[in-house]
């Protein structure tokens, strides 16, 4: 019986990893049908905190998106970049980092993707590079906000360990920089330069390649916007204060409670000062995306959760001698499943509650959690799909770094390997130190 539910499982990942999107938590709801219905399994546990707080971080986000404050961040991040042109290797991957940290999702990097490029054929920079290093930290990032997903499915495990918040960030975030900052290196490494370039040249010859700024009418920055941007961030530093303080306050409350009454408020506040329509909250890009992870989470965690939950026992035997000699192990464990979901939070709330109940520590799961970032391994990921497609001088294209295979070849798998691969061993020697 248990080789049946390993192949259901397995079987239902990878479909998910065809279908995609939405379809992976419809894969889930296949495998729990198959998993309860034709082989009697009791139904696992329902990742109801992670689903909450999710909830609840994509309705502030969307209200502050309702608002024009999404675009004011990203105005800001394009003003950076072209401000400083020679930097571009440099500050792109900063600046998508940044606004993923802040805003707990890699599609804020989205919105500056074309801006990236146009500032590096400008300078007559390589555009594949700084693009490659943006979308990899922009993923990596995901691994270091306070308010993302996967960082929620993480500590609401980590914190009934005993770990607190701080230890978290602590690891966590180090961790992640320095991963990003890795990637960068090899990245700006990849390629001849942008004037070498055989494909460009021809490119540029045949006008296929526009080397002058796409001039959009810049609409003027709201007061709403820039309200509804401090409100969030004031909400953000509220739910950290008030985790990273705790034993300081004395409150009891958790994690999840502290995030989901904050957002509540913080839309609710930019309701009352950015004049927002509640009624077209629902329709904001973000929103829509944010109930699509829901249903993501909800299918595909909680089938894996029903299957592997019946035999923790068992793999307990196994994995746990297993895991205390190789504790990287974890981390290839998180690499591989968020290469085949496309989702750290979906990764995260199904690998992290398994790994606790093997018996692995606080500090092995803080310092392998970076590698939760694996989405750039096949060109399907959105952000990863729209910086090949965004770029117009041909930098992808060479057979060496076009990134057209399904599993794609350098520029985004060597650099975010090697980034990862730095990340991970940085992060055990920060966690021995925090913990």
């Amino acid at each position: 019986m248990i080789f049946l539910e390993i192949i259901l499982l397995f079987g239902c990942i990878i479909y998910a990893a065809k279908l995609g999107g939405i379809g992976v938590g419809m894969a889930g709801g296949l495998g729990m049908a198959i998993a309860v219905f034709v082989l009697g399994l009791k139904p696992g546990a329902i990742p109801i905190d992670v689903i909450l707080i999710i909830l609840s971080v994509i309705f502030a986000i969307s209200c502050m998106q309702l608002a024009g404050g999404m675009d004011y961040m990203v105005k800001l991040a394009s003003k950076l970049l072209r401000s400083n042109p020679k930097y571009i290797n440099i500050l792109a991957p900063a600046v998508t980092f940044v606004l993923t940290v802040l805003g707990g999702t890699g599609y804020t990097a989205m919105s500056v993707l074309n801006v990236i490029q146009e500032v590096a054929k400008e300078n007559h920079v390589r555009p594949s590079q700084p693009l490659t290093s943006a979308v990899i930290a922009s993923q990596i990032a995901i691994t270091a906000s306070p308010i993302s997903a996967a960082t929620a499915a993480m500590y609401v495990v980590v914190k009934k360990m005993g770990g607190s918040f701080g230890q978290a960030l602590a690891v966590i975030v180090p961790s992640a920089v320095f991963g990003a900052i890795v990637t960068a290196i090899i990245s700006s490494m990849q390629g001849v330069d942008l004037d070498k370039a055989p494909i460009f040249q021809k490119r540029l010859k045949e006008g296929l390649v526009s080397m002058k700024t796409k001039k959009e009418a810049e609409k003027p920055t709201t007061r709403k916007a820039k309200v509804s941007v401090a409100i969030f961030l004031l909400a953000v530093v509220f739910i950290v204060a008030l985790l990273l303080f705790k034993p300081y306050i004395g409150h009891t409350l958790g994690s999840r409670d502290i995030i989901i009454i904050s957002m509540l408020m913080a839309g609710l506040v930019m309701y009352w000062f950015c004049d927002i329509s509640l009624d077209r909250i629902k329709n904001t890009p973000i929103f829509g995306g944010g109930m699509e992870s829901l249903v993501v989470y909800l299918g595909i965690v909680w089938m894996s959760s029903t299957i592997i939950g019946a035999h923790i026992p068992e793999i307990k035997t196994q994995a746990t001698a297993l895991l205390e000699q190789y504790p990287a192990l974890l981390a290839v464990a998180f690499f591989c499943v968020s290469a085949l979901l496309f989702s750290q939070g979906a990764t995260a709330a199904l690998l992290v509650p398994v790994a606790a109940s093997l018996g692995v520590d606080v500090s092995t799961i803080l310092a392998s959690f970076v590698a939760c970032s694996a989405l750039y391994i096949t060109n399907i990921y959105p952000t990863t799909a729209f910086a090949i497609a965004c770029e117009d001088t041909g930098s992808f294209m060479d057979r060496k770094w076009n990134g057209s295979w399904v599993i794609n070849p350098p520029p985004f798998f060597l650099p975010g390997i090697v980034g990862l691969v730095a990340a991970v061993p940085f992060g055990f020697l920060i966690s021995k130190m925090v913990l």
